[in-house]
């Protein structure tokens, strides 16, 4: 008999214990080491990157594959606070599979690290949780308004060109047909209008006063003693007709007098001309790209240092660039292998944007059968050596191809052509290892786009597109 009463009141405690134990479990018992039944992950910000103060990010978390997610309710806190966030459809972003989008106005936060939590909720009980350490910082980029200039909102931007520390040019037009060259001298804070009979399609300036671009199209080549207030026509001293089949791209080295082409000559041939500013001439004239199927080059300069860089046809496997290390007056042919982990093996790639300081060369792009998948590509010792990496995964959501990419001393920035719930910009300090996205810069609508981005020094950046223009302006 004491035995039966021992074993029944081993038995009551035993269910006491293992009841309280089940039904009155806190969220600091669970975080302290509780199992929870499900797996959940954020996947997009991630953990310890940085989110400026003001910007909107598409929260995506990631739940177990066995839990019904719309099942669920999701809840989202910063510090133990629960914040407000909106759910949207998993059709407006473009996610990698399994991965459900929230959209969160960052307001309200100190500078600093905080802890981002999400718990998923059914009928009361937390079934699965996760949590990520975040960095609060000031925004680096703003928003420039310059439609009273462009003829209103519905402007594109086609180049970008910044001569120093605080000035600079963008060219460009509006579906109305308007055209535009507008000025800034004091880092793109404001901005004036310059020109607004041509429509540009890339410029270049020696100083204040001289430079060249070329009419949309590439049909003409205009040089300006004014800084673009006037443009004359640039023709054949001899013939009066134009010197270039078609004009891709116009730059200046540190010769002083002469400014550089890439165009097809009036025979359909590609090569790097070297011009007389003053008198038309040409003074050499170089074949720059091997491959037959380029479709467009461009160049940019770094000193005596010049880089050529372009796209091909899609059946063609390898880019190729030019480098040139004394002013153009010779350029080496170096051909880019694909990224080793590009997506199911895919050698198709296009070069779409480059820049260059020094010896470093920065190039950036994507799969050209799809665009989905962005790739970046660094050499430190002019073209050499390479460091290319296949950016895919990297975040929740699909990233498109890199479509720009700008230095920034010891940083690099890149453009893809991101909507409304996409980071638009990315940067790296770590020769693109890794590529952090930058939430200030966002899209209000699928018309607005950022495609191209330039940096002058460290501290003065211009990124702009279609119907949207941000400045840098540091932490």
């Amino acid at each position: 008999m004491k035995k039966i009463l021992y074993l029944l009141s081993f038995m009551i405690l035993v269910n006491l214990f293992t009841s309280c134990g089940k039904d009155d479990v806190t969220a600091d018992d669970e975080q302290s080491g509780e199992d929870l039944q499900y797996s959940l992950k954020i996947t997009n910000p991630i953990d310890n990157y940085e989110v400026a103060l003001g910007s909107k990010v598409t929260l995506c978390i990631e739940p177990d594959e066995h839990m019904s997610y719309y099942d669920y309710d999701k809840h989202f806190y910063i510090d133990g606070q629960e914040i407000n966030v909106t759910q949207l459809s998993e059709y407006d972003v473009w996610l990698a599979y399994n991965n459900y989008p929230f959209e969160w106005n960052v307001t309200g936060l100190t500078l600093g690290t905080h802890t981002l939590k999400v718990e998923m909720v059914n009928e009361g009980t937390i079934e699965a949780r996760d949590e990520i350490t975040i960095n609060i910082v000031n925004p680096r980029w703003e928003e420039v308004d310059i439609s009273a200039l462009t003829g209103g909102d519905n402007y594109y931007i086609n180049d970008v060109f910044l001569l120093n520390d605080h000035t600079g040019w963008i060219s460009g037009g509006n579906a109305n047909g308007d055209k535009f060259l507008l000025k800034t001298t004091d880092k793109g804070a404001t901005w004036q209008l310059v020109n607004n009979a041509l429509l540009i399609e890339k410029i270049a300036f020696y100083d204040e006063n001289t430079g060249v671009a070329i009419e949309d199209y590439g049909n003409s080549v205009y040089k300006t003693f004014d800084g673009g207030v006037t443009y004359t026509l640039v023709t054949d001293p001899a013939t009066g007709a134009s010197l270039f089949g078609s004009a891709m791209d116009v730059s200046f080295s540190q010769t002083a007098g002469e400014y550089q082409v890439t165009a097809k000559d009036i025979n359909d041939l590609k090569k790097v001309f070297r011009v007389h500013l003053n008198d038309n001439t040409i003074i050499q004239y170089t074949d720059v790209m091997p491959n037959s199927n380029m479709l467009l080059y461009e160049m940019k300069y770094d000193g005596s240092n010049g880089l050529i860089y372009g796209m091909v046809e899609p059946s063609t496997d390898l880019q190729y660039i030019q480098f040139s290390t004394d002013n153009g007056h010779s350029w080496q042919g170096i051909a880019i292998p694909a990224p080793s982990d590009w997506m199911g093996g895919n050698n198709n790639f296009e070069v779409q944007g480059g820049d260059i300081a020094g010896n470093k060369i920065w190039l950036c792009g994507g799969d050209n059968s799809d665009y989905l998948d962005a790739f970046s590509a660094v050499s430190n010792d002019g073209g050499n050596t390479w460091q290319i990496l296949g950016e895919e995964e990297k975040l929740a959501f699909d990233t498109e191809a890199f479509l720009d990419v700008a230095i920034a001393g010891n940083d690099a920035y890149t453009v893809n052509y991101a909507t409304q719930y996409y980071p638009a910009m990315y940067y790296s300090n770590d020769d693109g290892a890794n590529w952090r996205p930058l939430y200030e810069i966002t899209t209000n609508n699928e018309d607005q786009h950022v495609t191209v981005i330039d940096f002058k020094g460290n501290d003065f950046g211009i990124a702009t597109g279609e119907r949207i223009l941000y400045r840098y302006i540091g932490n």
